[in-house]
């Protein structure tokens, strides 16, 4: 226990201690070590959550039993559903049209002819967007990908949120609690 093994629940099953496990000595050791060991724990957690260095509210809207918020894709104000399934942030054509003709996108952000399937079978096209600002947070070159099907649902997935460090959602409150590492 000294050189830290502390795997309480195999140290009070394991059938090689049944002859020391009743004696006082045994108990007193154990119990010594579960303190030290919940002690480093609380001490462990308190550091980590001293390492957050800003936690920024995001408010959100529930609309047909789903998260939307406010977005800023290369400057053009969005909402998008929160999709922590969803691999990418998903465009339909429309708006990937109408931000290619108004200069949000450019030739330049297509990324090839690399395609691949979504979860409803459809062939979607990626992009890259230069900036995405969810929240007042930056996240640049960001992957997206483009669904061909003129009705799909705007998509904040995992190409953003698996930037970043922790997520929480307040349902009560409406808000999407995100917190930065230093």
């Amino acid at each position: 226990m000294e050189l830290g093994y502390n795997q309480f629940v195999h140290i009070d099953k394991d059938y090689d201690l049944d002859y020391i496990r009743d004696t006082q000595e045994f108990k007193d050791l154990i119990q010594q070590y579960r303190k030290q060991t919940e002690t480093q724990f609380i001490e462990d957690t308190v550091q980590a959550e001293a390492e957050y260095t800003t936690t920024t509210e995001i408010p959100f809207i529930k609309e047909d039993g789903v998260c939307k918020v406010r977005c800023q894709i290369n400057g053009l104000p969005l909402h998008f559903v929160f999709d922590t399934w969803a691999s990418d942030v998903t465009l339909s054509m429309v708006e990937a049209t109408f931000m290619m003709k108004n200069n949000y996108l450019s030739p330049n952000d297509v990324i090839g002819n690399q395609h691949y399937m979504d979860a409803n079978g459809n062939v979607s096209t990626l992009i890259n967007l230069k900036n995405v600002n969810f929240g007042g947070l930056n996240l640049n070159n960001v992957r997206a990908s483009v669904v061909r099907d003129q009705k799909a649902p705007l998509l904040l997935g995992q190409s953003v949120l698996g930037r970043l460090d922790k997520i929480e959602i307040d349902n009560k409150k409406s808000l999407i609690k995100i917190s930065q590492f230093k």
